[in-house]
């Protein structure tokens, strides 16, 4: 299927006739086939919620704050203030013709200072003006000359996701997982973008209609975030329209947007396509909020933002260090300012005024519990989407369904000629795309298995028997999609009924995979070094084979261990089966009813980005429905897209 059918199966938030009632609100305690007695288990919050937990306010202020470190190096203000004001993202300013190899020097470098200490160990959120054009900060070997957004407008959105794609892995190879950029803001005309100071007079905008921008623009955040860079809308509301620099000039004022304004569109098309940061600009929009720059304006942010676009990812400040649009504040009530209003990041290129601004959120903290509970909110925000980029994981965790290595869960399944398709995740529930994965045929193979990284090189890995002959075939992943020309790894397995790859089930720090046998006896086989097979198996459990479909879900309860779920052959009801750690699984416990409707059902992993595993079902027609993982059961199905003509396996 073309890449163009991202948009369209993005999940909707709606529950589909065809699965109501399918999944029970609350878990029943009846115990189904599987080993003996359950017992209560500790469960986990999602990821961003558990650093959150651990962190000091001083790390939890220090997540809001980006300041400047020029590209060519670490300075001595930018280690300061991420070593003492616990700052957790860095943009680098000014331009470097130094190339890949010595801009990764420099981000592992600015990575390397987020200490425990400092940041809770949370990895730097490291970003650039990569834009095209004059606003492309980082040149040199590895990097293409980036043409300017105007130029970027004249080639198909197509054609430049596939531009943007390339550009982001640059970055992302250098170190860089944040673009500011695409320019979202519309310049009314030709004629008039000489005089559109900021903007056109650089050719930063992609065309002169909220139509071309908004496509544009949204293929290029979409490509980027194909790449594994984190793309930025800004400069919100727009600055197409003004005369002067919010950088230079103070005052700046645009008297003609409105909040229903169709020049507002490009920035939700923006951030459909992927952007997950959004700026403001720092502007005054008299029709809007005539008092306030848009970046200290509770109706822009709070208003437009947040309830009128829906956005949900971090609201970042244009330039508050230097920009003449906020002299008139002091530094601290800048950033005091921004965050009252709901903004959730403060960007200073001066990183030397990151103790005064720190500082004075810290103080307004103390005397306003409403303005703590805000600081709290966007720190939460900032780890949540950090978490979405791949930032952070669950202790000891490996992202087994993230076959394609963009920081997204994915899903993988057979065509009717045996050729593979790669369900690419968009980390919010639905599909980038879905792609024909370099691999070989599998049209002589009656099992597939999605397995997880078997042989520890880092790529999730595949698993597939043989029909001829009941071989077992071990399939490398490559790290981008695709997999090798396969391995007989064991012979025989023509008996076994169900074969699932759950991860470490045993506790010996290997995989382990799990086959359920002609007598309804769960095995255990464990793995040594290069995904080969131990000698002989375990049980781990008796009476499966009352059970039509089996799935590996991953740490479903975040207690740490692989857990199973099966559907029953009789009734349809869906059970969670909780590892023990020790090569064994807690009885069953009914999560869901009514689930034989489905022809097939798998775990994604975390397909919406929220840090819990999540369960995927396929109706016979090709329709998906995405059900949600809270750790002890499933919320209600949604539409996620479909997969017509393509069997899943999980």
């Amino acid at each position: 299927m073309a890449e163009g059918k991202g948009d369209d199966m993005r999940v909707r938030r709606t529950t589909a006739a065809v699965t109501a009632g399918v999944v029970t609100g609350a878990l029943a305690l009846a115990a189904a086939a599987g080993p003996a007695a359950a017992a209560t288990v500790p469960t986990r919050s999602a990821p961003a919620q558990e650093v959150f937990a651990r962190m000091t306010t001083a790390q939890r202020i220090g997540q809001l704050f980006m300041v400047g470190t020029p590209a060519t190096g670490v300075s001595s203000a930018v280690s300061a203030a991420i070593s003492r004001q616990h700052v957790g993202s860095v943009i680098l300013t000014g331009r470097s013709t130094a190339g890949v190899s010595a801009t990764r020097a420099v981000t592992n470098a600015l990575q390397a200072k987020a200490t425990s200490a400092a940041t809770a160990g949370v990895p730097l959120a490291i970003s650039t003006d990569q834009e095209g054009g004059l606003v492309q900060v980082l040149k040199g070997p590895g990097f293409s000359t980036m043409p300017t957004a105007l130029t970027q407008g004249r080639s198909t959105p197509a054609a430049l996701k596939t531009s943007a794609t390339t550009w982001g892995r640059q970055l992302a190879s250098a170190g860089v997982n944040v673009n500011l950029g695409p320019v979202s803001d519309t310049v009314p005309s030709a004629a008039f973008a000489p005089r559109n100071a900021p903007i056109g007079a650089y050719d930063r905008e992609y065309g002169f209609t909220p139509s071309t921008v908004g496509s544009h623009a949204a293929a290029f955040a979409a490509g980027m975030r194909a790449a594994g860079v984190m793309p930025t809308t800004k400069h919100f509301p727009g600055l197409g329209r003004v005369t002067a620099n919010t950088d230079t000039t103070a005052g700046v004022k645009d008297s003609t947007t409105t909040r229903t304004d169709p020049y507002v569109a490009p920035f939700r098309s923006t951030a459909v396509g992927g952007a997950e940061f959004l700026m403001t600009s720092s502007a005054i929009y008299t029709r809007i909020d005539a008092t306030r720059p848009a970046a200290f304006s509770p109706t822009v942010i709070g208003g437009m933002v947040r309830h009128d676009l829906g956005f949900e990812g971090v609201v970042i400040s244009d330039d508050l260090g230097h920009a003449k649009a906020v002299s008139a504040w002091s530094v601290g009530a800048r950033a005091v300012n921004f965050l009252s209003a709901g903004g959730d990041m403060v960007l200073t290129v001066d990183a030397a005024q990151a103790p005064a601004m720190v500082a004075a959120v810290a103080a307004k903290m103390s005397s306003s519990a409403t303005f703590r509970a805000q600081v709290d909110t966007a720190a939460l925000r900032v780890l949540t989407v950090k978490q979405r980029m791949g930032l952070l994981r669950p202790t000891g965790a490996i992202r087994a369904t993230d076959v394609d290595e963009d920081a997204g869960a994915d899903v993988v399944g057979r065509a009717g000629d045996g050729t593979l398709r790669l369900l690419r995740g968009n980390d919010r529930g639905g599909w980038k795309a879905i792609v024909q994965p370099p691999a070989p045929s599998f049209a002589g193979a009656n099992l597939l298995v999605n397995a997880g990284d078997l042989d520890g090189d880092g790529h999730t890995d595949l698993l597939s028997r043989r029909a001829s002959d009941g071989a077992l075939l071990f399939h490398r992943g490559t790290g981008r999609g695709g997999y090798s020309s396969g391995r007989v790894i064991g012979t025989g397995w023509n008996g076994l009924t169900s074969v699932v790859a759950p991860g470490d089930m045993s506790g010996d720090g290997r995989p382990d995979l799990l086959a359920v046998d002609a007598t309804g006896v769960l095995r255990l086989y464990r793995l040594g070094t290069g995904a080969t097979i131990m000698p002989g198996h375990g049980v781990a459990g008796t009476g499966w084979g009352s059970l039509d479909r089996t799935l590996a879900v991953g740490d479903f309860d975040r207690d740490g261990h692989p857990d199973l779920m099966g559907r029953s052959a009789s009734s349809g009801a869906l059970y969670l089966y909780r590892g023990t750690g020790t090569g064994g699984l807690h009885s069953g416990v009914q999560i869901g009813s009514g689930w034989q409707v489905f022809d097939t059902i798998v775990g994604p992993g975390d397909l919406d980005g929220d840090g819990l595993a999540d369960v995927l079902g396929r109706l016979p027609s090709g329709a998906l429905q995405l059900y949600r993982g809270t750790r002890t059961s499933l919320r209600p199905g949604t539409s996620a897209g479909t997969s017509a003509g393509i069997a899943l396996f999980g």
